[in-house]
């Protein structure tokens, strides 16, 4: 059911982040789901699960952006590779850990990106907002999805 509930989260967070409207008076940034769907993935599943949750959001996601198809794959793979390992020095239902997990995995994924698409100060702005924005979003996605296999599990019994 894990499974299950994950591919699904993926395939949501995917058509949301790509649906909803961009921000003009940001610059044309749109809300970014995945990142955080990442941070849950290493805070909560498997080293394999968390691998493989990660590597199907950074391909979505490169499929979304105008970077290189596999870096985001690649950057969010490192990163859900480090929050793992760190996963037993942290109480994931803690929000501010939440927060940094979803604001480190935008942010360093936003970063590589920037560095083929090219840097600048709008960029950086770009980055740091970015990284601000998953950072909000990741408590609320770890509320919906622990809701989610919370009600899959009770519907089992």
């Amino acid at each position: 059911m894990t499974a299950f509930l994950t591919t699904l989260a993926l395939f949501i967070a995917a058509a949301l982040q790509a649906g909803l409207p961009s921000w003009g008076w940001l610059g044309g940034l749109r809300i970014e789901f995945l990142p955080a769907l990442v941070a849950y993935g290493a805070l909560t599943l498997s080293r394999s699960g968390a691998l493989a949750l990660a590597v199907a959001a950074g391909l979505f996601q490169d499929s979304l952006s105008v970077a290189p198809f596999g870096v985001t794959a690649l950057v969010y793979a490192l990163v859900a590779v480090l929050i793992h390992n760190l996963r037993t020095s942290v109480d994931r239902d803690l929000p501010p850990v939440q927060l940094a997990a979803g604001a480190v995995t935008a942010t360093t994924a936003s970063v590589a990106a920037c560095c083929f698409v090219g840097i600048s100060v709008g960029a950086i702005f770009k980055i740091l907002v970015l990284g601000i924005l998953s950072a909000v979003m990741t408590p609320f996605l770890f509320f919906a999805l622990d809701a989610a296999r919370f009600a899959g599990r009770r519907s089992a019994l």
